[in-house]
Order: structure tokens, then C-alpha cells, then sequence
């Protein structure tokens, strides 16, 4: 499953796309879904095939930035992995295979991010919360509340953005396995192509889980407006650990309301 982080990096730079300079002290609104596939087996010798379809809203006013989500998953292949936030969670490399489906876990966040302008380099501090209304039987949550924060810094140079960002995630105490605090961080570019924006990075999750070790990624992605209101992004990553899938690949359509 492609981290949250990401995901976040793609869908910032669809708003950057679809919003001028002038406009980022105006309120705005705007909806994302899509579709997100990926496949690995997390060092459990059987491969997981997960298939996310996002429901994400954002308001922007002034310096800040607030997100409400929730996807609908769709997970076949070890019943020892269960969603998590940034990733699926590894509770029992032995467990066998099931098909699962169901409304995952819900998220709501808010980030600070004043204009790049006002210091001089770009600033986004964010705090999230996963709220457990995934299923725990299913195996599509661990029915806790987990918490992250994150910090990204970036500088923009003609049409190249440099960016790097690190978070740690806090999750909650399932009954029956043990999940500990853990970093993340993320390293890449965005450059802007006439009316499009590729994206590159590495991408660093350390596990919650003793079960399963750390995920490493690369990620790239292009998006690009259709309209004044509507913008596309692909995407797709490369596992480079055991930690992560295999490999990734995702569509999103965003749409701005005002």
C-alpha cells in the first residue's frame, strides 16, 4: 500500500497546479478519490494484493490546511497483514490466506504551511489522527487510534523544488500483538514541465511491527490540470525492502470545489 506520505506529496503538488499564487490566501475546497494497487508479500512469503479506493477532502484557509479521509480496501492475500497508518502492519508471518473487504480506517489531519515567500524556504508542520473505523475482524484495522506528526522543508529553484520531510508515527495497543513508535522520512524533487509537475523521491518507514522489517521505496508521479477545477495524478513506487510492496501503482482526480 503506498504510504500516506506519498500519497500527500503528489496531492500537493495537484493543488500547487491548480491553484495561482494570488489565490492561496483565498479559501478553497476541493475533493480526491481514485484508485491505488499494490502487490508484496511484507516478508511473509505470500504475496498481498491491496486495492484502495481513497474519499479525501481539504479546506485551505490562510497558513492552514485541514484533511478529512476515508477509503474503501480491499485485501487478498495473508490474513496476518492489516491496515495501518502509512502502511499494512504485520502480525503473524504464518497466517493463511483470506480475501477481505470493507471501509478502512478513517483519518483527520491539519497542516501549517505559510507561503514560501513569507521565510524564505518552503515550511509544513502536520499532525494526523487515524480513527479506528475499519473493521478489526476483518483484518482491515487494528481497531486502535494512532497519531503521527511530520515536518517538511523545501526550496524552490526556477521550476525545481528540492523537499525533504520526517515524521514519527505513534500507534495505538491492539489486544493480541505489540506495535511500537516508529520514523518515517522522505527525500526527492518536484520539478513543474510546462503544465505538469513530475515527482520523485525515496521513502523511508521504519516498521511498527517486530515482525516485519523496514520499508523502503522509490516513488515518482505526474500531475498535470484538466481544467480550473479538475487535475490528474499517476503514480507509481518500487519496493526496495522486504518492509514494502513489491510495487505500486495509482490514479487520483481531484476535483476543487471553490
Amino acid at each position: 500500500m503506498t504510504s500516506f506520505a506519498m500519497k500527500g506529496t503528489a496531492l500537493a503538488a495537484a493543488a500547487l497546479l491548480s491553484t495561482p499564487a494570488w489565490a492561496d490566501e483565498m479559501p478553497s475546497l476541493s475533493f480526491t478519490t481514485g484508485v491505488d494497487y499494490s502487490s508484496g508479500d511484507y516478508g511473509t512469503g505470500i504475496d498481498t494484493d491491496i486495492v484502495v479506493v481513497p474519499l479525501t477532502a481539504r479546506y485551505r484557509t490562510g497558513d492552514l490546511r485541514f484533511t478529512a479521509s476515508v477509503p474503501y480496501l480491499h485485501i487478498n492475500g495473508a490474513s496476518s497483514i492489516v491496515g495501518g497508518d502509512g502502511g499494512p502492519v504485520v502480525i503473524d508471518p504464518n497466517a493463511p490466506r483470506t480475501s477481505r473487504s470493507g471501509i478502512g480506517d478513517a483519518t483527520v489531519g491539519v497542516t501549517w504551511s505559510p507561503p514560501e515567500e513569507r521565510l524564505g524556504f518552503g515550511l509544513a508542520l502536520s499532525g494526523r489522527v487515524k480513527l479506528p473505523t475499519a473493521s478489526q475482524s476483518k483484518g482491515l484495522g487494528t481497531g486502535k487510534v494512532d497519531t503521527s506528526v511530520s515536518a517538511e522543508l523545501s526550496k524552490t529553484v526556477g521550476n525545481v523544488t528540492p523537499f525533504v520531510s520526517a515524521g514519527y508515527r505513534m500507534p495505538g495497543d491492539p489486544d493480541g500483538f505489540n506495535l511500537h513508535n516508529a520514523f518515517t522520512g522522505s527525500a526527492g524533487a518536484s520539478v513543474v514541465a510546462g503544465k505538469a509537475v513530475l515527482i520523485g523521491s525515496y521513502d523511508y518507514r521504519e516498521s511498527t511491527s517486530d515482525l516485519s522489517d523496514d520499508s523502503q521505496e522509490l516513488f515518482g508521479a505526474i500531475s498535470g490540470p484538466v481544467s480550473d477545477r479538475l487535475t490528474f495524478t499517476l503514480y507509481g513506487s518500487k519496493g526496495l525492502s522486504d518492509g514494502a510492496p513489491d510495487y505500486g501503482v495509482g490514479a487520483m482526480m481531484t476535483i476543487k470545489a471553490f
